[in-house]
């Protein structure tokens, strides 16, 4: 089967993903732009990917990615490709409802690789929302990442017969093999966040939290760049938590890893997540986590009292709680790798089976 997936960028994570879908059909992936301002990854190139020539924006306050591409650049490719399937990451973009032009326009079948949920979806607007509709009720089939992009798809008009449901997924092995089994029983608790410095990441909160704990005997390290950087070290001044909190700027995967090896519990405080893969990371790493109810990965990932806790993020009293709860567990980190599973070998083959489905209608 001849595959096309078309998406915005080749971010790392999706690589592992896509390699494994290539080894099961022929693929090709047509990424509408290089990279996004707001990421500093350093990714890897592969002969399977190619790109549009694109012009890109970025809207810090919305925190939305703009792709400007030449008219009708990826229609010709798509002609010059001549799928069998054709793949598409979702419907932000002018590209992807492109893309679908295409499809229908030659005969090809379509499968949407969807994550949104109806706790992510900003828009509140009936006419976008109608529009969401009308392009997921054009698809032959579905492959979602997670249970409750399932629920948004139903939500929207797709046939739960049409949508095989997966998870999204890290290099999952990569954790696993990298990062220590050993759990330190030190006398600090060491918590550990990754991810951008946005309003929408919950930090503000997270650092009330802490600051309302009257022990001491803990550490938060920061991972990550991005415009409220300035905000939150004032207020872990104003906190008196700076003995506590460390800030030590963007890292690369390869960075991460002994920052996972060294903490005991990933705290992730999103308002507005889609999945948030930093958990996939922080699991396959064996860390407890602090998993935010607003993210679609929580209700896949997370196992009450063995794997983590789910925290209310616009809660700071549930943080608290949910901050003091950890200082009784018992962690450990073997455990927590052992019985994480999600993998992109069984999401290749998920992806794969859903565009067997699309081909089969």
């Amino acid at each position: 089967m001849k595959t096309v997936i078309i998406t915005n960028i080749p971010s790392p994570y999706r690589l592992p993903l896509w390699d494994e879908v290539k080894k099961l059909c022929d693929l090709n992936v047509i990424c509408i732009a290089e990279n996004e301002k707001n990421r500093l990854w350093e990714t890897e190139d592969r002969s399977y990917i190619s790109f549009l020539k694109s012009y890109h924006f970025y809207f810090h306050k919305r925190d939305w990615p703009l792709h400007f591409s030449f008219p009708f650049a990826l229609l010709i490719k798509l002609v010059r490709e001549n799928p069998n399937a054709v793949i598409i990451t979702g419907y932000d973009s002018l590209q992807y409802w492109e893309a679908l032009l295409y499809a229908k326009v030659f005969g090809k079948k379509t499968v949407l690789w969807s994550g949104s949920t109806l706790l992510s979806s900003r828009s509140k607007n009936r006419y976008v929302n109608a529009l969401k509709s009308f392009f997921i009720r054009s698809f032959d089939a579905y492959y979602t990442y997670g249970s409750k992009a399932t629920e948004y798809l139903i939500h929207h008009g797709a046939k739960p017969e049409s949508i095989v449901t997966g998870a999204n997924t890290v290099d999952t092995e990569y954790f696993k093999q990298n990062t220590s089994d050993e759990t330190t029983h030190d006398a600090t608790l060491k918590f550990l966040y990754v991810g951008q410095l946005l309003e929408r990441k919950g930090l503000e909160n997270t650092l009330k939290a802490f600051g309302v704990i009257e022990r001491r005997d803990w550490t938060l390290t920061i991972i990550g760049k991005g415009p409220d950087e300035d905000k939150l070290k004032q207020m872990v001044m104003e906190l008196h938590l700076q003995d506590n909190v460390h800030f030590v700027g963007y890292k690369q995967k390869e960075e991460i890893l002994g920052y996972f090896s060294d903490s005991h519990i990933l705290i992730m405080p999103s308002y507005l997540e889609v999945w948030g893969l930093v958990l996939n990371e922080a699991l396959a790493s064996g860390l407890f986590c602090l998993s935010s109810k607003y993210a679609g990965a929580t209700f896949d990932l997370i196992k009450e009292g063995e794997n983590g806790y789910v925290i209310d993020p616009q809660n700071v009293d549930d943080i608290v709680h949910k901050i003091q709860k950890t200082f009784d567990v018992s962690f450990d980190k073997r455990k927590i790798k052992n019985d994480f599973t999600v993998s992109p070998e069984n999401e290749a083959q998920k992806l794969f089976a859903a565009a067997e489905k699309a081909m089969n209608r």
